[in-house]
């Protein structure tokens, strides 16, 4: 019993390792990134626009600054739920109905943190003249991450992935 929970903490720990490396390392650097440029961060496609006015650049800093500081709270969040779901992992018996549902927690603020980055891609975009819009392209307020591979449907220990599937 006591063998099967150190094993089960030596896996949990080492996959938080390999993830924060993972995410540390960034997008692969040969694909477009968020904002269709090979830039990182949102927004970073606008640095292809080379005449925006001062009241764009104004505009685009405030909701940058806003949408930062939602996506910030909503990752410290979901870093506690998943935190949460570590530990009730853990425990011995497991109740799954609980576990299932920290995990449907997650993938809200997984759902909503995906929502708030469309919602910025289309603030921005209103920003732009239609002529902007061109040179800037399909990338801003879309896009799947890294070569289109996205965040979705991983298994790791328990069932945590970094996404889900319905």
């Amino acid at each position: 019993m006591r063998s099967s929970k150190m094993m089960l903490s030596l896996v949990a720990a080492m996959t938080l390792l390999v993830a924060s490396t993972v995410f540390a390392a960034g997008p692969c650097g040969n694909c477009p990134g968020f904002g269709g440029g090979k830039g990182m961060g949102p927004g970073a496609g606008l640095a292809q626009i080379d005449n925006l006015t001062k009241d764009q650049k104004d505009q685009f800093n405030g909701l940058r600054t806003e949408f930062l500081k939602k996506q910030e709270a909503l990752r410290t969040q979901k870093a506690q739920k998943r935190i949460e779901l570590m530990d009730l992992a853990s425990k011995t018996p497991q109740d799954e109905a609980v576990i299932q549902k920290k995990k449907e927690e997650i993938w809200a603020l997984q759902d909503q943190m995906r929502n708030e980055g469309r919602a910025f891609g289309t603030k921005i975009r209103a920003l732009l003249t239609p002529e902007q819009r061109e040179k800037l392209g399909a990338g801003m307020g879309g896009g799947r991450g890294c070569c289109g591979q996205g965040a979705g449907g991983g298994r790791g220990m328990m069932g945590m992935g970094s996404g889900h599937r319905s």
